[in-house]
């Protein structure tokens, strides 16, 4: 769902990476409200960045509970005010793994009267939401494990994941007079309760996990589950569309499908619940592609960095698949990176950025062809885009350790891979290239017994790490006999 104020259906911008307290025990988070510039089509993106600047701090309690409580100042009472249509509401008194949940039963015969938005109080607005999702849940044998938040003048329904100390909680936030209007405007019963299944399925694909927010693919999937939900419900097809009858022809927003495409998203959602699934009706949606293409890039991505043959033929088909994939074509200007073609470097790496403004791998990656391309103010501003977009970037970090490298800064080095570690990248290969850059850094500083057990930690993740096999026999040598003439 999608409101004129283009509000993020999934989640507001600065919530779309994980949350950094999670990856900073030890640091000290600053929020900033900033105005960021696309370098390619000078698109403006609002929203807060969270910023991180670590330092050393003691492990202990009466710390780690201090800066906590000084972020939960800044973040819960100073960003409400500072944001324009995106809001982040938590209910404190809230338990992390609370479940609201009745046993409400409908069987196959009983015609579901989905509840209207109008005369609800703001008071009943949770338990009207609730009742909905209780319904959906349990035509697909699911607990309802949502928590709900009703907030005035959000102007949206949205799917979003809060972290917790041990996970994440998945939340359903959403406006009941915004829901109420639209309801309205399209004369349809179902339109509310439609809109809530289209979120629900936003969740149950994964959607609001994966940092990245409102795509049309995703879009796409939650429209054919919201379809399967309604004919399961009892509504008739053009019912189940007509939730979308208030969309333009022909236009939409970048991050959101057009009419046409979602009324057949919801059709084959619809066809399925209803059995009407054969082979002429079976075709492969834009979602099908995309993981067709994700595969592709991943094994290309897991290849060895000397074939680059075989990486562009992998590239290509990606491509093939889904022509508009912003991550492939990034990449593949990575490869004609390495084969120097620098032209078609850039080319591919700004077409990417352009599609796909706000992912900040895109960036990172124009980085890596900047600076191969000896241009180390825009390899630096690149870099810096990188991290307001993505806050917690291992990757980022590690690639600014090797630039500290080149330049001979191996304290520096030593910073930037200590920032990458605390993020725990959960990569196996990142974690041991990390390690043995770190490795690398002490080495060069003569602390060579730190370089060992570096290295030695970083053996054990990936013994088929290319600094592991070329550098761990003289490490450890070294570290031998630095402790001898000790």
């Amino acid at each position: 769902m999608n409101s004129h104020a283009r509000t993020y259906s999934i989640f507001p911008i600065f919530l779309c990476e994980k949350n950094v307290f999670n990856y900073y025990p030890q640091g000290r988070v600053q929020v900033n409200p900033i105005i960021l510039f696309n370098r390619v089509n000078k698109y403006p993106v609002p929203g807060i960045i969270i910023r991180s600047q670590l330092e050393y701090i003691h492990r202990s309690k009466e710390s780690i509970m201090g800066h906590i409580k000084t972020v939960m100042i800044i973040v819960f009472g100073l960003v409400p005010q500072m944001m324009i249509s995106q809001s982040l509401h938590f209910d404190k008194k809230m338990p992390a793994r609370s479940a609201s949940f009745s046993c409400n039963f409908f069987d196959h015969s009983t015609q579901y009267n989905p509840p209207p938005a109008e005369g609800v109080s703001d008071q009943d607005a949770e338990r009207w939401m609730r009742g909905m999702i209780n319904t959906i849940t349990e035509k697909i044998g699911l607990q309802n494990r949502y928590f709900l938040k009703a907030l005035k003048n959000y102007n949206n329904c949205s799917a979003i994941c809060f972290s917790n100390d041990i996970g994440q909680d998945r939340f359903i936030q959403f406006d009941r007079d915004f829901l109420e209007s639209y309801q309205k405007k399209t004369n349809n019963k179902w339109f509310v309760f439609g809109v809530v299944a289209h979120e629900i399925g936003h969740h149950l694909n994964g959607h609001s996990l994966d940092g990245i927010g409102s795509r049309p693919h995703k879009e796409l999937e939650a429209d054919e589950f919201a379809g399967f939900i309604m004919q399961k419900m009892g509504a008739g097809l053009k019912e189940a569309q007509g939730i979308f009858s208030f969309l333009n022809e022909t236009e939409g927003p970048p991050s959101h499908p057009i009419k046409k495409d979602r009324y057949e998203a919801v059709k084959r959602g619809w066809d399925k619940a209803a059995g009407n699934i054969t082979l002429a009706t079976l075709r492969f949606n834009e979602a099908d592609l995309k993981d067709f293409a994700l595969r592709n890039l991943t094994d290309a991505r897991n290849m060895s960095a000397g074939d680059l043959k075989g990486k562009m033929i992998l590239i290509n088909r990606s491509l093939e698949n889904f022509p508009d994939y912003a991550e492939a074509l990034s990449e593949k200007g990575l490869v004609y990176m390495q084969m120097k073609s620098m032209d078609s470097a850039y080319f591919y790496c700004n077409k990417a950025i352009s599609m796909e403004p706000y992912i900040g791998l895109l960036r990172l990656n124009m980085a890596k062809v900047y600076y191969y391309d000896n241009n180390p103010a825009e390899t630096d501003a690149y870099v810096e885009d990188a991290l307001y977009l993505k806050p917690v970037f291992p990757e980022a970090y590690l690639f600014k350790a090797e630039v500290a490298f080149d330049k001979s800064d191996y304290t520096d080095a030593l910073q930037q891979t200590d920032f990458a570690l605390r993020m725990y990248p959960e990569n196996i290969k990142l974690r041991a290239d990390i390690l043995a850059a770190r490795a690398i850094a002490f080495y060069k500083l003569e602390k060579y017994a730190d370089a060992y057990e570096y290295m030695e930690a970083a053996r054990k993740l990936d013994e088929k790490n290319i600094r592991v096999l070329i550098l761990y026999d003289d490490y450890k040598e070294k570290a031998e006999a630095a402790k001898r003439f000790h």
